[in-house]
Protein backbone atom coordinates (compact mmCIF):
# COMPACT_ATOMS: atom_id res chain seq x y z
CA UNK A 1 0.00 0.00 0.00
CA UNK A 2 2.82 2.42 0.86
CA UNK A 3 4.50 1.77 -2.49
CA UNK A 4 1.21 2.42 -4.30
CA UNK A 5 0.77 5.70 -2.45
CA UNK A 6 4.35 6.68 -3.25
CA UNK A 7 3.78 5.96 -6.95
CA UNK A 8 0.59 8.04 -6.92
CA UNK A 9 2.46 10.88 -5.19
CA UNK A 10 5.06 10.76 -7.96
CA UNK A 11 2.31 10.86 -10.59
CA UNK A 12 0.67 13.89 -8.97
CA UNK A 13 4.05 15.62 -8.51
CA UNK A 14 4.84 15.45 -12.22
CA UNK A 15 1.75 14.69 -14.29
CA UNK A 16 3.57 15.21 -17.60
CA UNK A 17 5.99 12.38 -16.79
CA UNK A 18 3.59 10.24 -14.77
CA UNK A 19 3.49 7.32 -17.22
CA UNK A 20 6.27 5.38 -15.50
CA UNK A 21 4.74 5.69 -12.02
CA UNK A 22 1.28 4.78 -13.29
CA UNK A 23 2.63 1.78 -15.20
CA UNK A 24 4.44 0.58 -12.07
CA UNK A 25 1.19 0.95 -10.14
CA UNK A 26 -0.65 -1.10 -12.77
CA UNK A 27 1.88 -3.94 -12.46
CA UNK A 28 1.43 -4.01 -8.66
CA UNK A 29 -2.34 -3.54 -8.67
CA UNK A 30 -3.32 -7.23 -8.24
CA UNK A 31 -0.97 -7.56 -5.26
CA UNK A 32 -3.08 -5.08 -3.29
CA UNK A 33 -5.95 -6.23 -1.10
CA UNK A 34 -9.43 -5.59 -2.54
CA UNK A 35 -10.17 -2.89 0.05
CA UNK A 36 -6.88 -1.15 -0.78
CA UNK A 37 -7.71 -1.24 -4.50
CA UNK A 38 -11.14 0.21 -3.76
CA UNK A 39 -9.58 3.05 -1.76
CA UNK A 40 -6.91 3.80 -4.35
CA UNK A 41 -9.06 3.55 -7.49
CA UNK A 42 -10.42 7.14 -7.43
CA UNK A 43 -6.92 8.53 -6.85
CA UNK A 44 -5.40 6.40 -9.62
CA UNK A 45 -8.14 7.48 -12.03
CA UNK A 46 -7.58 11.14 -11.13
CA UNK A 47 -3.81 10.78 -11.58
CA UNK A 48 -4.29 9.16 -14.99
CA UNK A 49 -6.74 11.87 -16.06
CA UNK A 50 -4.35 14.64 -14.96
CA UNK A 51 -1.46 12.94 -16.77
CA UNK A 52 -3.50 12.81 -19.99
CA UNK A 53 -4.53 16.46 -19.62
CA UNK A 54 -0.94 17.55 -18.92
CA UNK A 55 0.37 15.67 -21.94
CA UNK A 56 -2.33 17.19 -24.16
CA UNK A 57 -1.60 20.70 -22.88
CA UNK A 58 2.14 20.39 -23.40
CA UNK A 59 3.31 21.84 -26.71
CA UNK A 60 4.86 19.21 -28.99
CA UNK A 61 8.06 21.23 -29.41
CA UNK A 62 8.59 21.56 -25.66
CA UNK A 63 8.37 17.80 -25.30
CA UNK A 64 11.25 17.35 -27.76
CA UNK A 65 13.34 20.31 -26.61
CA UNK A 66 15.35 18.61 -23.88
CA UNK A 67 18.93 19.76 -23.97
CA UNK A 68 22.01 17.93 -22.77
CA UNK A 69 22.10 20.24 -19.74
CA UNK A 70 18.53 19.28 -18.84
CA UNK A 71 19.38 15.61 -19.07
CA UNK A 72 22.62 15.89 -17.12
CA UNK A 73 21.31 17.86 -14.15
CA UNK A 74 18.40 16.26 -12.33
CA UNK A 75 16.38 18.48 -10.08
CA UNK A 76 15.53 17.83 -6.46
CA UNK A 77 12.17 16.24 -7.37
CA UNK A 78 13.84 13.82 -9.77
CA UNK A 79 16.42 12.84 -7.17
CA UNK A 80 13.75 12.22 -4.55
CA UNK A 81 11.76 10.07 -6.99
CA UNK A 82 14.90 8.09 -7.87
CA UNK A 83 15.59 7.46 -4.20
CA UNK A 84 12.04 6.20 -3.71
CA UNK A 85 12.75 3.55 -6.33
CA UNK A 86 16.06 2.59 -4.71
CA UNK A 87 18.33 4.26 -7.25
CA UNK A 88 21.41 5.68 -5.57
CA UNK A 89 23.28 8.57 -7.21
CA UNK A 90 26.81 7.77 -8.32
CA UNK A 91 29.78 9.72 -7.02
CA UNK A 92 31.69 10.15 -10.29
Amino acid sequence: MNEALSLLADAFDDPVNAAFALEQLRTQWRELDPDERAALTPLAQLAARRAEEAKAAQPAEAARAATDADLATPGEDELRAALRFGVRPTTD
